[in-house]
């Protein structure tokens, strides 16, 4: 008798995978309009494989086959899709019956259209995408940013050169940057790609715009604070319009404005620190991560949502293709959405690492003692939760207190200075700080922002004063509070524990 070979059962294969953003089931050839979209959905996300002959519950129907069959779905994929796509389709068995198994491998140029509509997988569904959508795919598979587009009706006077000079100085500050000359605003707009046939790109408009809104109403940032949730009418609120590159120093006057601060004394000391419910740094970061990487073909603002449990930072746009929630807290690759705006904030200062936003945010916030910001996408935007802890800092001051205790403050200054800012400064200055002490206190980035529309306001009303009047562009120039300063933050205190005391 024979040796008998042991043979494998037929029919015996790896599972079907479940569905998936690249796995699909199909009952029937029957489903071609479904297949050709999936298709369309694979080619423009990341590629699939669409299994037809299984049912809904994931049970194996099995197909009739025969290279008809085979060629028919070829062909209606390839005729339905644009760009066309030609998938690799082939017979295979599972459980002793033959199903259709169709390859889709990720397309160069994107998006894919099925029947003359854009679609891109997400989850186990096709999604259809938006205009916005579609153009944000396209450029992003062409290597192109939104914000190297031109306007139509743009010009080079929509450009304030005052902003473009103002940028140089600051880029020479932070990056040690060397342009200089009359002619240097224009060559410093060409040199960072922010001209093109002549006319400024939208990243000039946003980042130098006499008025960017002009162009882009949806650069406006909308600030607002709510005491539940945002279907209230807002306590506070304040649209920010203006550059990019100066919107957030106003979103973290807002956010100070309405959110609680602890005062702190530290090691036995004398000195007092002002700790915010929420970390500044990280605030800030979120805002300006929203200001740089937000979809700026989208119609939608960027939105600052106060409650009193957490705080919201809105950018319109969802993460970047090939980027997820669990990437943003570990290393991972930059990809930024407007590569222009990005690169110029770079060289003034406002970022200082390409792709490490997030974890930065995370590690300020574990630094501060608050729960890890939550990060979530919703519809077609991006959304940064910061949390309270649960019990509050002791010694914390609501925001209406702190702006009754330097209630005389407001009004009366000009410029830029609330009276939070002021009681703050004023309190800073009673032993005398150097300027970058005092902008680095309000958490400004901005050098000539901070001198115009802080410090001398506060000069000139006479609150703080020159240790060297005679020299005032002296390297060891500091700054104090004067005995004016010291008495109209008195009076203000004074104030506010009457006003205190009336209500008890």
């Amino acid at each position: 008798m024979g040796m008998q070979t042991k043979q494998k059962p037929a029919g015996r294969r790896p599972a079907i995978p479940p569905e998936s953003e690249t796995a699909e089931w199909k009952e029937s050839l029957g489903e071609w309009k479904e297949i050709v979209e999936t298709v369309a959905a694979f080619a423009t996300h990341r590629g699939g494989r669409i299994f037809v002959g299984v049912d809904r519950k994931g049970e194996i129907r099995g197909v009739q086959h025969g290279g008809k069959s085979m060629e028919d779905i070829t062909n209606r994929i390839v005729q339905n899709t644009d760009p066309r796509i030609v998938p690799s389709v082939r017979m295979a068995a599972y459980q002793k019956k033959d199903i259709l198994v169709i390859d889709v491998e990720e397309a160069r140029s994107k998006p894919i259209h099925a029947f003359g509509r854009p679609f891109k997988r997400s989850g186990r569904t096709n999604q259809r995408l938006s205009p916005d959508q579609s153009a944000a795919i396209y450029m992003a598979s062409r290597g192109q940013t939104w914000d190297e587009t031109v306007f139509d009706d743009a010009r080079m006077d929509d450009i304030s050169m005052k902003n473009v000079r103002s940028f140089i100085a600051t880029a020479r500050r932070e990056r040690k940057v060397e342009w200089s000359g009359r002619d240097a605003p224009i060559k410093v707009l060409r040199l960072l790609k922010l001209v093109s046939s002549g006319k400024p790109t939208v990243a000039a408009i946003l980042l130098f715009g006499s008025y960017p809104q002009r162009h882009l109403i949806q650069s406006e940032i909308r600030c607002a604070r709510f005491k539940y949730d945002s279907s209230e009418r807002p306590i506070d609120l304040k649209v920010i319009a203006g550059t990019v590159v100066n919107q957030a120093d106003e979103v973290l006057r807002f956010v100070q404005r309405n959110i609680r601060m602890a005062v702190e004394v530290r090691d036995g000391g004398p000195r007092r620190t002002d700790v915010w419910q929420y970390p500044l740094d990280a605030v800030r970061e979120a805002v300006v991560n929203a200001i740089c990487h937000r979809d700026y073909a989208s119609t939608s603002n960027v939105q600052v949502r106060i409650f009193d449990e957490s705080l919201e930072v809105w950018s319109p746009g969802l993460l970047p293709h090939g980027i997820t929630i669990r990437d943003l807290k570990r290393n991972h690759e930059s990809k930024p959405r407007n590569k222009l705006i990005a690169s110029a904030f770079f060289l003034a200062g406002v970022i200082e690492k390409f792709g490490q936003g997030t974890q930065n945010i995370i590690s300020l916030c574990r630094e501060a003692g608050i729960p890890a910001p939550e990060f979530e996408e919703t519809g077609s935007s991006f959304i940064v939760r910061f949390r309270r802890p649960e019990k509050k800092p002791t010694g914390s001051v609501a925001p209406r207190d702190t702006a009754q205790v330097t209630a005389q403050v407001t009004g009366q200054v000009t410029g830029q200075v609330t009276g939070q800012v002021a009681g703050q400064v004023l309190r800073f200055c009673m032993s005398p700080r150097k300027a970058g002490e005092i902008q680095n206190l309000l958490h400004l980035k901005h050098r000539e922002n901070f001198m115009n529309n802080y410090l001398k306001p506060m000069l000139d009303k006479g609150w703080l004063a020159m240790t060297i009047p005679t020299k005032p562009r002296s390297r060891l120039q500091k700054y104090r509070s004067t005995s004016a300063g010291i008495k109209a933050l008195k009076q203000a205190e004074r104030r506010s524990r009457t006003a205190k005391a009336d209500k008890q």
